[in-house]
This record gives structure tokens, sequence and C-alpha cells, in this order.
């Protein structure tokens, strides 16, 4: 954190309604240099403010600190290959919930992994380390797919799946697959049109055979997040790409790698905020998008109930 007295500080607030543009400029870029750690003091300020104009400033500038923290943690994220699932979706529920503690998130999900440790055991045959993972995941925890066709952002973050139970195909896939992660299952997620499954693979894959995105030989069976981690097989993908009058191509029968799960996040996020009239939060999701290398396309999980 930029080092400033207490004098310095208070000084720099009270230039926050200053009509000189040059000047706020300066007090803005000195106040956003204080970065994450300054936030507390610039809540402080906030609350002690009778200046509307100032506290309208604070505001701002603090949304700006948190987006810009938000926006280099998923730089990193990008840069290790987003090797950890959970924190990129925590990175994304963070974007909407800025006082989001992540440990609490962290340690919730941890207690689900330990249920399904417990009840998997070697002598499991891949279908029924599924249905373990099913068990506790939808049964001895109650999660659901949500019904409506209803484009809503907040069943898109972890943190609400968390709390309410209930979750899009692609949030419920993203809490499945940390907890097969967790759990060293060869569980991994499928990004089809308008639609988000998993695959139990005869193997764990190498961040090269995820990044290539066809490795459908591998696939022993498919997994329906929205129909209580119901197994079926490639046929059912066939026939709902031809519902869906899309072309097959061996993306939509193959694992994906984390990264392309969290840009679709980020798509579906931005999607939901734009249809629902939130210009700056899709504007700001579109920057987090851009991160991104457009090397795979994302479709829009409209979170049906298929």
């Amino acid at each position: 954190m930029n080092n400033l007295s207490d004098n310095e500080f208070r000084a720099l607030i009270t230039l926050l309604d200053d009509n000189d543009k040059e000047v706020f400029s300066h007090v803005s870029d000195k106040l956003f240099s204080l970065g994450v750690e300054g936030i507390p003091m610039l809540e402080s300020a906030w609350e002690s403010s009778e200046n509307q104009v100032i506290q309208t400033r604070l505001e701002d500038l603090i949304n700006k600190i948190q987006f810009s923290n938000i926006k280099d943690r998923l730089i990193k994220w990008i840069e290790k290959e987003g090797d950890d699932l959970l924190e990129g979706a925590l990175l994304i529920a963070k974007f909407q919930y800025p006082e989001l503690e992540e440990i609490k998130v962290t340690k919730k999900i941890e207690t689900i992994s330990k249920n399904v440790w417990i009840e998997l055991n070697p002598a499991l045959s891949p279908l029924e380390e599924a249905h373990v993972v099913n068990h506790v995941f939808f049964q001895l925890h109650g999660f659901l797919g949500q019904q409506t066709q209803q484009l809503d952002p907040e069943l898109g973050y972890i943190n609400n799946l968390l709390e309410t139970k209930k979750g899009n195909s692609l949030s419920l896939s993203i809490l499945y697959l940390i907890l097969a992660q967790k759990n060293d299952l060869p569980i991994y997620g499928i990004n089809l049109p308008y639609h988000f499954i998993m695959a139990y693979s005869r193997k764990h894959l190498t961040q090269k055979e995820l990044n290539a995105n066809n490795s459908e030989k591998s696939v022993m069976f498919y997994i329906n997040p929205l129909n209580k981690g119901i197994a079926f097989s490639r046929s059912e993908i066939t026939h709902y790409l031809e519902q869906m009058k899309v072309k097959s191509i061996s993306k939509y029968y193959s694992p994906c790698n984390n990264l392309e799960i969290i840009k679709t996040l980020i798509y579906n996020q931005l999607s939901c905020y734009d249809q629902n009239g939130n210009i700056e939060k899709a504007q700001q999701l579109k920057i987090l998008f851009d991160l991104f290398h457009n090397d795979n396309d994302v479709v829009l999980d409209r979170n049906e109930d298929e």
C-alpha cells in the first residue's frame, strides 16, 4: 500500500469534490494507489463524510479498486492455466460480492468433499463412484437445478449456490467438478450449446489433452447436473444437438479445461446482466472475458432444465 500520513489522507479526501478535473484526477490516482489494503480507510472516510459528492466518488473509487484487484488476480489465474477451479469460481463470485470471505466458502466445500471421501472406496466402479457423488451432492446436501428459464445471474455465483442449494447447469457442474477434483475422480466438464454437462473419463487427462478439447474417446459416460447427476450416453448428446439444430462436432463430446469453464461462466453472467439491463456490470464482465484467449467458442447457458 502506498504510505500516506493521516493528514495527507484527510487532505486528499477533502479534495475529492474539487471541480478542477486535473486536481480530481491527481487525487483519485493517489487514493487508488492505496489498493485493496486502503479500502477500510476509504470506507471509514465515506462513513464520516456528509458531502454527497465525496461519498459518491469514494464509492466509485472503492469499486474501481475492487474490480482492478479481481482483474489482476484473474490474469494470474489464467497464467497458471486455471489450475484451481475453485479459485476461478471464487474470483467471479467476488466480482459481485467484493466482501465475500473466501475462506468460509472453502470450508463449506471442504465439508461436502469430506462427505464424498468418506463414502468412496477403491472397490467401487466408475459408475458407483459417480453415484456416491450424486448421493452426497443431490440427496445429502440437497442441491437442485433451477426450474425456470429466466436469466438470473445470481444462480451463477458459487457462494449463492452453497447458500440456496439452487443453481444452473454450469454452477452446479462447477461445484460438482471441484468435489471430484478434491477426491481425485476423473470427472470433467463439457460445454454444450445452452447447457453444461460432465463426463467420467477412463483416465486422468493432462492439461494438453484438455486444451485440445478432443478427448471424446476417453469418456465412459456423461453426467447431467440438472437431472440429479443421471448418467447418459453419447447418443443423447447427439439427439440434443439435433433438437438445437447445432452441428455435431468433437468438442461437444469432449472434456474441456478449467479456463473454458470460467470463461463460459463469465460469458453467462455477462449475458444475464446485459439482457437484464445492467450495462455497467456487463461491460466490466466483458473486460474480464477479453482476458482469455479466443481459442474456444463459448455459448450461453440459459439455465434450462434439460
